[in-house]
């Protein structure tokens, strides 16, 4: 049987577990580097989402599609200089801050801004209605923002996407 006593218990547990260094890494993620990290979360985000997408789990393609696409501009950022405490706070400030430093055009991180807080929100959190075509469109901007943000980097030999 559930209880809130079970639920503590649980609370507690998983505190532990993310209070001490990880031994078992998720695959492709064993770095010190910032900004690669960012990059191969954004790797792994993507293949997580083309395989959910065939399976028609439509709101995680959704949700990570624009995950992957703030993480591989923060890598970009990263590799900028920018530190990872001085990363924006904020998702839209992710791609205000992407196209001061010229990674994104202007109309790409407007519009980007306007997708997160007009579809992803309502996708996530209120009525919005995840879909196939909505996911596949997603899925494919996300990956195409990854490449064309890859493609700027003196580190894109890290891209741990096939």
């Amino acid at each position: 049987m559930v209880s809130s006593s079970r639920i503590e218990t649980l609370v507690d547990e998983v505190q532990v577990a993310f209070d001490y260094r990880p031994e078992d890494i998720e695959d492709g993620l064993e770095t010190n580097e910032a900004d690669v990290l960012q990059l191969r979360k954004s790797c792994r985000l993507l293949a997580g989402a083309e395989t959910l997408l065939e399976r028609g789990f439509y709101t995680l393609v959704i949700e990570a599609s624009f995950v992957a696409i703030e993480r591989v501009v923060e890598f970009k950022l990263l590799e900028g200089g920018v530190e990872p405490r001085d990363l924006p706070g904020t998702h839209p400030g992710v791609y205000t801050e992407a196209a001061r430093r010229g990674i994104l055009s202007g109309y790409i991180a407007d519009n980007l801004q306007d997708l997160w807080r007009n579809h992803r929100a309502k996708t996530y959190y209120q009525d919005g209605l995840a879909a196939r075509e909505r996911a596949e469109k997603l899925f494919e901007l996300a990956s195409e923002t990854h490449e064309y943000v890859v493609n700027q980097s003196t580190k894109r030999h890290e891209c741990i996407c096939e």
